[in-house]
Order: C-alpha cells, then structure tokens, then sequence
C-alpha cells in the first residue's frame, strides 16, 4: 500500500446512504495552506528549483519513507467494461511513472457507499455520514482508497455555477455537500460562483465562471479526463424519440411503430441497466439510478426540452418580474394517493421548510444547501392554494434552470408531518410502505409502482389516471402497458437481451456501438453528455497523504494520456476534458485553463520531475 500518515484508522461504520445530489456551502479562501501550494509551471513543466535533478536522471521506482514502492489503491466501478479498461491503461500508465497501483473493482453502489461517503462524530454531536461529513483530518470512508474511477460530475451547462456542490471546502460543513476527496481550494470557487450566480451582464457572468474553471484546472482536486457522448441503443421500432440534449424528456410519448406513423398501445417496455437503484425516497436519493426509478412515478416541477425551453409537468406556470421573486403555480388535477388528497402549495411549503430547511437534517435530505443562501434558508410563502413564492435574497436569472425546481419532487404534507418529531423519524419514514412502493405517487407519473426486486427488476404499470393526458399531445400516454428497468450484473449479458429484443433501450459502450449502428434491427442516437469524467484524488486522511499538494495531483494528471483513453478506449466517442466545464461551452476560456494530459503537457519524465521536486523528503527515486 501507499506511504501515508503513520495513523491507524477508525473504520466506524455507516448509518446511512447519504450524498451527492447537489449542496453547499463554502465561506472564504484557504490560500492553499493546507495543499502545500507551490508555484509550477503553467502546461505541467517541473516545479520549482532549478536545480533539480534532471527527468532522465531520475530512477525507475518512486520508493516511500518505508523504503518500498509506493503503490496506490485505485477503486473503480464494476459493470462497464470501458471502466475497467481505463483503470488497467491508467495503472500502465502510473507504472512509467515509478507508482504501482492496486486495483478494486465493486459494483458503482458499493463504491458510493463504501469509498465515498464517510462518517464523521463531531466532539458535542451525533455521528453523521455523507458525502462530506466533516473535516478531512476526520471524517473518512469506511474503505480506504487513494483514488477512484467510475463517477462522473454533471458539469451544468445551462447553470454553472449549479457545480457548487463538488467544490465547496471540507472544512465547512452545515449542509451536506459532494466534497467526498477532502479537497481545500486555492481560492474562493464558491465567492466567485456566488458573485456569478447574481451577475445579469452576461460578459462579467462569463469572466467570473471562465475564472472558477481554470482554477480548478490549476489545483486539479480530480484529474479531469472527459466528456463522453452518451450512445442511446434502441430497438429499431421505437418511435417517438426526439434526439438531443435533453434526449428522454418525452419517453411518456414513446411508442412502438412503423417511423412516421401514430401512436398506438403495446405491452411492455424494458430498460437496461447496469446498477439498481440505491433508494426510493427522493429525499435521500443522489444518484441516476434511483432517480430513474422514482421517476417512472412521479413527474417532478417541470424539466427541460432540446432547445432549453421548459416543459411544464406538475407545475404549469412560473413568473417573476425581477428574477428574484418566483411564484410556481401547480395544476390543479394533481391528486396523490394514499388518501392524501389534492397536491397543493400546502405540501411544498410544509415539503421545503420542514425537509429541506429542516435544522437538524431529521429526514436525512441529501440536497438540503440548494435551499439555503449562506446560512438562511431561501423564504418560501404560500401565495394561493396552488401557488407557492420563493424569494432569493439576491437576483437570480437563471434560477430555473438550477436543479432547485427543476425536476424537483415532493411528498405530501400529511405523510412526512407524520414523522417530523418521531424519535428517529428520518429512517422511520424511509422504511415505511408509502416510501418503500411508492403508495402516495397517485396520478402524478405516467406508471405505478408494482415491484422492486433489488439488484433484478423494477416493474411499473401503465398509470390510467395519469394526469398529463389533459395536455395536448398527450392523449393516451403512456404507450406501454408496463416498463421495466432490468439490472445486468455483466455488461456482455445486457448487450446479448439487447441484440435479441429482450430489452427496448440501454445505454450503450462505445466498443460496441459500431456493431449496433450496422444491425438492421437496433438504431444508436448519439447525444452530448455534461457529465465530466473524473478520477478523484484522496485528499482526507486515509487517502495517500501527499496527494493533498497541490503539484502531486497535477503530477499524477501530466502522467494520463488523455487522448489514448479517448481515441482508443472510447473510439472518439469522447472529448478530451481539463476542468469542470467543456470546451463547447460558453464559459470555458482556454487561455485560463491549465492543460494536462495531451501533447507537450502529458509525459512521464516531467510528471516524475514534478513529483521529485514536491513530494516530502521522504521520497525518492531509485
């Protein structure tokens, strides 16, 4: 294992799944105290002294205070061959650099919940886990690691500054965050994209975002490696999908049919998936996975369509005057089940105050910060029966675009007040029936819940109340009798269902996408995908101690051929990435953005300079 702190960890284990989702806050600068933060040159030369020792001097093995190699445990997730694939070449290529890694392959829920997340117990507190439970010094997971692979940062194009989450400091902690690596900026990230957030002159907006991306690409807190394109497989009788961005938005008018011809009902629709959901409470749920489960049953506010223009689901109308003030007005033929009535503006205002601005976290919200400014919760007032006012305390003119509201749910009031003040209430409520089969989701989706048989199946069957079919274009939906999200363990076992019709859809990896083009039964439609690909480096206190400076980690990226892993492992169904943000993007400036990984800046004799010259004494070459 890798050279780290002589200390033996506590492997306290977990009280619950909490953690990405989007979060919180972060207030004032580090000034990089704790990173060990040097000055280097800007496209990945050596660090500092100039009487270093040269690259080609420089031995074969990078050997620890121990007198061993130093060897890093690498985590990635299981169930995409590709993953696997870029781990094995970035262990080939820490190998040029002296570095042995260990590799760790588990099942990407495994993975969240045992390396990502950590557990931390404050002196005068309750012991607590998420994905930034506390200080780095302190809080850790219950697996140790030194980096990870297989996770992916939605970098929000439409709102950047939504990447806030990922970003803010460790040290601070009232609402859980995504920080799961302990990183420390150099700067204040979060000032700026607060100041950004505000700013209604697009030119300023841009300099202050473009400033945020080449920080990160400076203090490299992940080696930012690429934006992939997402392969769509589908069956080539499925109709009614409308490519782009937003690919999916519609999926309740989907049918199966002859290309340009109507609608019209048919049995089933299956989905598959290489990860089951983690969870059904969307109170704790922060992955894609469980998202796509729930979602099957309730709509959520309203979403987006290929061109940015909102799709109204539950809520069918949103205004303001002075980007401040938002006033969202529900439909009124929302009805949930369960006995619970109506969906009013009741049920948000008890829904946001009492969960997501809730003090003590009781329901164990896993996006309580999106709710907060600072320290204060956003002001939400009810303005009529089905309208509800949030108040921002600053103007916002993207604020709808944010994942606040956008494809925000909620649970009726009658349900969660139940368990508000029940000792325990949080996981009570989140172990009842209403949460566990989905029992209140009434007509607010296009499916019911039927069953989830973990790690197998979930199966949801047509919702014939479905509320949506008021709407034009709409009538009928949906064109299935049932859908199901199938799980398969192994990625050649979901490709075979594929390739016979056993499934109607999956996402496909890009070693295979060629063979599905050519089939005259299955179509593939690329779309753009926002989610940078990452590895993250451990920078809490069982990860390798000296990835917390800064030139180590940058180090570590120099040494990546990025274009290998683009080009050859993912057959140019990618874009080489270097920070938070893509490169198509309206706040990406390249003259602000360190580069590694390509071309000059990538190689292993400067990436073994960099680290000579700022790894501790206590390393060496041999």
């Amino acid at each position: 294992m890798a050279s780290r702190n002589n200390v033996n960890l506590d492997r306290r284990s977990l009280l619950r799944t909490l953690g990405a989702g989007g979060i919180v806050g972060l207030a004032g600068c580090t000034g990089g105290n704790d990173d060990t933060t040097t000055t280097a040159g800007d496209g990945g030369g050596g660090g500092g002294d100039s009487t270093a020792t040269p690259a080609g001097d420089l031995g074969d093995t990078l050997v620890g205070p121990d007198g061993e190699q130093v060897s890093l445990s690498m985590v990635y997730s299981t169930g995409s061959e590709t993953t696997k694939t870029i781990a094995q070449f970035m262990k080939q290529e820490y190998g040029k650099m002296g570095i042995g890694v260990e590799l760790t392959g588990v099942p990407f829920n495994t993975m969240l919940s045992k390396y990502a997340q950590n557990t931390y117990k404050p002196e005068d507190g309750e012991e607590r886990s998420s994905f930034n439970a506390g200080p780095r010094d302190e809080a850790t997971s219950q697996e140790q690691w030194d980096l990870m692979l297989g996770i992916g940062f939605n970098s929000y194009p439409r709102t950047p500054t939504s990447i806030r989450p990922f970003w803010t400091s460790e040290k601070k902690r009232k609402q859980s965050t995504v920080n799961f690596y302990g990183y420390r900026p150099s700067e204040d990230i979060a000032g700026m994209l607060d100041e950004a957030s505000q700013e209604t002159d697009e030119a300023k907006r841009q300099e202050l975002l473009a400033n945020v991306f080449g920080v990160l690409s400076h203090d490299q807190p992940v080696n930012f490696y690429e934006f992939s394109v997402d392969l769509n497989g589908f069956q080539k009788d499925v109709q009614g999908i409308k490519p782009g961005q937003s690919i999916g938005y519609n999926y309740q008018q989907y049918f199966r049919g002859e290309s340009g011809g109507s609608a019209t009902m048919s049995g089933g629709y299956s989905y598959g998936a290489g990860t089951d959901a983690k969870t059904l409470n969307p109170i704790r749920i922060n992955d894609e996975s469980s998202s796509d489960r729930l979602g099957l049953t309730l709509d959520g506010a309203y979403s987006f369509d290929n061109n940015n223009e909102v799709v109204y689901r539950w809520v069918e109308s949103i205004d303001t005057d002075d980007k401040q003030n938002y006033e969202f007005t529900l439909r009124d033929n929302l009805q949930w089940g369960g006995d619970y009535g109506q969906m009013t503006a009741d049920d948000w205002v008890y829904y946001i105050k009492e969960v997501h601005q809730a003090e003590d976290n009781w329901a164990g919200d896993v996006n309580q910060s999106k709710w907060f400014r600072g320290e204060e919760p956003i002001p939400v007032e009810k303005t009529g029966k089905l309208s509800f006012e949030i108040q921002l305390p600053e103007v916002d003119p993207a604020f709808i675009k944010k994942p606040i509201m956008w494809g925000a749910m909620c649970l009726p009031k009658g349900l969660v007040e139940k368990y508000r003040d029940m000792d325990d209430g949080g996981n009570k409520l989140n172990q009842s029936t209403a949460i566990q089969e989905i029992t209140y989701s009434g007509n607010l989706g296009p499916y019911t819940f039927e069953r989830w048989d973990r790690e197998s199946v979930f199966v949801a069957k047509r919702n014939e109340d479905y509320y949506l079919r008021d709407v034009e274009g709409y009538d009928g939906t949906p064109n299935f009798e049932e859908y199901k999200m199938q799980v398969f363990g192994e990625q050649s076992t979901r490709l075979s269902a594929f390739e016979t019709g056993e499934i109607d859809q999956l996402m496909l990896p890009s070693s295979k996408a060629k063979k599905f083009e050519d089939l005259s039964s299955t179509k593939v439609i690329q779309t753009p995908n926002a989610f940078c690909s990452i590895l993250a480096y451990n920078q809490r206190a069982n990860g390798w101690d000296q990835l917390r400076t800064r030139e180590v980690r940058k180090a570590l990226s120099l040494g990546v051929n990025k274009k290998t892993i683009v080009e050859n492992i993912d057959r140019g169904y990618a874009k080489v990435a270097h920070t938070h943000q893509p490169e198509y993007s309206d706040w990406f400036d390249d003259s602000k953005v360190e580069k590694t990984g390509i071309g000059e800046n990538y190689g292993a004799a400067q990436a073994k300079q960099m680290l000579a010259d700022n790894l501790s004494g206590d390393y060496k070459f041999e």
